[in-house]
């Protein structure tokens, strides 16, 4: 340990005493330096000041006495020869006057002008008795030098002073004035080249108080008079220097004043002392930063002594300590240490190294090659390049490598280190770190693997993401937020004003209401569906999910998220369900056929007025029931018909539809009347047994009353709500109903005589109608549905019951076909299937389709024993493709290569958008992996080709992952795995060949080579 500064335990008192006295040396210096610095420069100042002023005072002296000498001798020669003056006075223009620029004017005793060189008008006579200088000598004033205060000139219109005398006859009486008047400036023009600074100034005083003349704003302060009490100061001693703020301009001057010696006049240069206090401003600062330097310094120095003195007492306790919390730290953070000596090729590993590495201490000694030979094979080579390259130049490692521990256990570790060189140069030593980072990799994976779930969660949503910071009113709008209501990420900021200001007016009130309660607690999530103004003007329907998710300790809201999805067609849909639904209300009221709705138990939940009035009943039938005995119903034989046995009851029972029942009733005020009943189970899609049934009849006494006359038969055929043909028992057609002419546009003359098939439309095969024809020879009767073709050419689907009639021998004697036109029901259908089994851009199955379709080749594959191919892709370079050109030429390259896909496979084969750039190919009947390799060429090359979009070249790659049935999966969600897996490692891949900036290019990668 180096010796003690300060011996002994008072060092501190030594130290402090030694640091004031030099502090205090420091600041005393610097304090006289200020001081003698300011006395100097401040004599200095006025020094100059009173040079100039006797310099200006001196001059102004020799010119008023030039000028009190010519006024003298013009005085001398108006008494003595009157009419001399003028010729005398041009003299003096061209000498001495015109230097000094002086108009000369001789006042009579009476007050007027006698003479002038000033400009007037012939024959003009000018008073002046009223000048000041006139009054003056009028009234007896003694002959001396007289300057008046800045008058007007009369004659020459312009400002002037008057210097003036007066004029005595030969008895010495007042016989006038003769003057001077001369510009103000020039009193002053002889100081112009004079530098006074930048707020310098001199000024001209008359003995009154008036300014006469002044270098600078001479216009604005001329003839301004000073009171007495500014002015008096200057009256008490002929010189002087005094720092005041003028009265004229308010700036704070140095005033060098002299009063003139015979004349009356004050002179004073004034100058600011803002530069002398700048320069002894700047001199303080200078010496206080020295001072201050100076003083941190000592103090510093103090202070590093002070420390280490403190310093040297706990050095080694605290590096006894230091090294114990240093191992501790090293197996907490999983952090060894290591060093190397590069000339003796000595190794040292710490304990944590040793435990990182998977060696004991005492079996295996230090060295290069023992950490090499944990190394990953795979990694081994490019350790060895860098220690080398290191050992060899110098310089640092920051390297990340693989270990294979026994048990073949891998762990990521991180090798960090630098070299220490000997005196020539070179390295002599490394020293350096190992860390066991395998947690935070798995962490990292963990991480991308969540965000990349949270994506395709949203993509395959088709979720718009909202995020709400509520204590400052702030807000973020994903891209397909914005996208839902037409906008591009920028066109559209991200402003809690801008839901705001789109939200429906009268969906405004709901909106904020929910949140209100949200806000408070009383939802669990915020839920609402409403309406927001569309980039086209029209609004849209949106379903908004949302919690929040930060409170402050009062509970108040800080921050809330959630989606958004386009619920447009939805709402449409049940929009046209809620209109399809009560127009099938109004149909139903309108039939003259009585219908009535039964529950499972055979309780009537609804019923149309023919219903009651075919019944007889003026009440509302809802709540009675078919097995009710009151109904008293018998058969057509007259035996009773049993509750248990009426059609709704059979249906509900059954499921199975039933028609034409005829069933007779008591009624007490109507006595017998006959029905027809026909009932329709209704069903869920996924459900066998009936929830309701539908029964709907018609009255049919009078028909039974006249035993089946032609005029009721006809009547019936008419009244039927389906259209009806009724043929021999060779197909030839003899009768048909209204409704049939309606249906297909042909007249009853059209049809009467004419074989049914004459309005076939060509969609069945022959094998079809024969099917029909077998039907009705062995069970007498064909139901299901068929095309038929209009009379206007219209291909037109109905639902057809054809049932035979035959004689009391059994022979066929009638065929009645009974038709509904489908057509609409069955496109809708198709439609609806349509819409949610293939994506609306590029009319590719969507995913739902698609995976019904891997299932059934799934099962196909397992029954034959085919192996099935399964390619998943997704596009490289498309989503700079749709940042730098827009959605519609990102949708343009979405369309165009779902046709090249289609173009690229067989026509058995399935190509499906998943969703965004993703998309799938299902290959069917897979003989040979060539085939796959084939068909993945094919699509790479298909893709490369560019898509021309309003005249520009538009690329894209695409990376394609691929998996077999049964080779690497034999389930659907498996197969899917596999194959998304080869397709992230494929992207991986490109990106790496690619590096920073790479061109997008295609990528291939099947499971079985990864």
């Amino acid at each position: 340990m180096p010796k003690p500064l300060f011996p002994g335990r008072r060092w501190p008192v030594a130290l402090l005493l030694m640091v004031a006295a030099a502090l205090a040396l420091i600041w005393t210096f610097l304090l006289r330096e200020n001081r003698l610095f300011a006395e100097e420069r401040q004599q200095r100042f006025e020094a100059e000041r009173w040079v100039v002023a006797d310099l200006v005072a001196e001059n102004l002296l020799r010119q008023l006495q030039r000028l009190d000498d010519v006024l003298l001798l013009l005085r001398s020669e108006y008494v003595a020869e009157r009419k001399s003056v003028d010729t005398t006075i041009a003299l003096l223009r061209q000498g001495s006057l015109q230097e000094l620029g002086a108009r000369v004017t001789v006042i009579d005793r009476d007050g007027y002008v006698a003479t002038s060189d000033a400009p007037r008008r012939p024959g003009e006579r000018v008073y002046l008795g009223d000048r000041d200088n006139y009054i003056h000598f009028s009234s007896g004033g003694r002959d001396s030098l007289y300057i008046s205060g800045p008058v007007q000139g009369r004659m020459t219109g312009a400002p002037g002073v008057q210097l003036s005398r007066p004029i005595f006859d030969a008895r010495g009486q007042f016989a006038g004035v003769v003057a001077f008047f001369m510009e103000p400036r020039q009193l002053t023009a002889f100081v112009q080249h004079q530098d006074l600074g930048p707020d310098g100034v001199l000024t001209l005083y008359s003995a009154a108080g008036k300014v006469l003349g002044r270098s600078r704003e001479m216009e604005k302060h001329l003839g301004k008079q000073l009171s007495d009490e500014l002015f008096g100061p200057f009256k008490k001693s002929s010189h002087g220097l005094v720092t005041r703020v003028s009265a004229l301009d308010g700036i704070t001057r140095t005033v060098a004043y002299r009063w003139l010696d015979r004349y009356p006049m004050l002179v004073m240069v004034a100058v600011s002392p803002r530069g002398l206090e700048e320069e002894l401003l700047a001199q303080r600062n200078a010496n206080l930063r020295k001072g201050m330097l100076l003083s941190l310094l000592v103090l510093l120095c103090g202070g590093a002594v002070a420390f280490y003195q403190l310093r040297r007492d706990r050095l080694e306790t605290m590096l006894a300590r230091e090294r114990g919390h240093f191992i501790e730290a090293q197996r907490v953070a999983n952090l060894g240490s290591w060093e190397r000596d590069i000339p003796g090729n000595q190794v040292w590993w710490s304990d944590e190294t040793y435990r990182i590495l998977g060696y004991l201490p005492e079996s295996q000694k230090p060295s290069l090659q023992a950490f090499l030979a944990r190394v990953n094979p795979r990694d081994r080579k490019r350790i060895e390049v860098n220690f080398a390259q290191v050992r060899e130049q110098g310089g640092s490692l920051d390297i990340a490598c693989r270990l294979l521990l026994p048990g073949n256990v891998e762990r990521y570790v991180h090798l960090g280190g630098r070299a220490e060189r000997d005196g020539s140069g070179r390295p002599s030593r490394l020293t350096g770190t190992l860390q066991d980072v395998t947690d935070y990799m798995n962490m990292q994976q963990a991480l991308a693997d969540a965000e990349e779930r949270w994506k395709f969660a949203l993509d395959g949503a088709d979720a718009g993401v909202w995020d709400w910071f509520v204590a400052d009113n702030r807000a973020y709008f994903s891209p397909r937020w914005k996208a839902i209501l037409g906008y591009r990420d920028e066109e559209l900021p991200s402003r809690h004003e801008e839901w705001l200001e789109r939200l429906h007016p009268d969906d405004r009130e709901r909106a904020m209401a929910a949140v209100t309660d949200h806000f408070a607690g009383r939802t669990p999530v915020y839920e609402m569906e409403f309406r927001l103004r569309h980039k086209d003007g029209n609004y849209r329907w949106v379903l908004s999910r949302g919690k929040v998710c930060a409170r402050d300790p009062e509970g108040r809201p800080l921050r809330m998220l959630g989606i958004i999805s386009d619920i447009s067609a939805r709402k449409q849909a049940e929009l046209d369900l809620a209109r399809s639904e009560a127009m099938q209300r109004s149909l139903v009221s309108a039939m003259a056929e009585g219908v009535v709705v039964q529950d499972q138990a055979g309780k009537i939940i609804s019923a149309n007025a023919s219903a009651r009035r075919i019944l007889r009943i003026g009440e509302n039938l809802v709540g009675l029931d078919s097995t009710d005995p009151e109904w008293q119903a018998v058969r057509e034989d007259g035996s009773p018909f049993p509750g248990c046995d009426h059609p709704a009851m059979v249906t509900l029972r059954t499921g199975v539809s039933c028609d034409n029942i005829i069933m007779g009733l008591h009624r007490p005020d109507a006595g017998l009347i006959w029905l027809s009943v026909n009932s329709r189970p209704l069903n869920f899609a996924d459900e066998r047994q009936p929830f309701a049934v539908v029964t709907s009849f018609a009255d049919i006494t009078e028909i039974k009353a006249a035993e089946l006359s032609s005029r009721i038969y006809r009547d019936v055929l008419e009244r039927a709500g389906r259209a009806i043909l009724i043929t021999d028992g060779d197909g030839t057609i003899n009768n048909v109903n209204s409704a049939f002419v309606s249906l297909l546009g042909y007249s009853r003359e059209e049809c009467l005589g004419r074989r049914t098939g004459f309005f076939r439309s060509n969609r069945h095969s022959p094998e079809f109608f024969s099917r029909m024809w077998q039907a009705l020879k062995t069970r007498g009767e064909w139901r299901g549905e068929i095309w038929n073709r209009r009379k206007t050419g219209e291909a037109i689907l109905v639902e057809l019951d054809v049932r035979s009639v035959t004689d009391a021998q059994g022979g066929v004697r009638q065929f009645v076909a009974v038709y509904q036109d489908v057509t609409e029901l069955r496109r809708s259908q198709e439609e609806m299937w349509r819409l949610a089994h293939h994506d609306p851009l590029t009319g590719l199955p969507n995913r739902s389709l698609f995976l019904e379709r891997l299932d059934q080749a799934l099962a196909h594959a397992r029954r034959q024993g085919e192996r099935l191919g399964l390619l998943y892709m997704d596009l490289d370079g498309f989503k700079s493709v749709n940042d730098t050109y827009g959605h519609q030429a990102g949708d343009t390259v979405l369309q165009e290569v779902g046709r090249r896909l289609q173009n690229a496979v067989r026509t058995s084969d399935t190509v499906a958008r998943l969703a965004g750039d993703e998309f799938a190919v299902l290959l069917a009947h897979l003989s040979v992996e060539d085939d796959l390799e084939r068909v993945m060429g094919e699509i790479e090359n298909a893709v490369a080709r560019p898509v021309m979009w309003q005249g520009q070249e538009l690329r894209v790659g695409v990376s394609i992952g691929s998996a077999v049935f049964p080779d690497q999966a034999d389930v659907a969600e498996s197969l899917i795995g596999a194959a998304d897996q080869a397709m992230y490692l494929a992207k991986q891949q490109h990106r790496q060949a690619a590096g920073p900036g790479g061109a997008p290019s295609p990528s291939l990668q099947s499971l079985h080579s990864t």
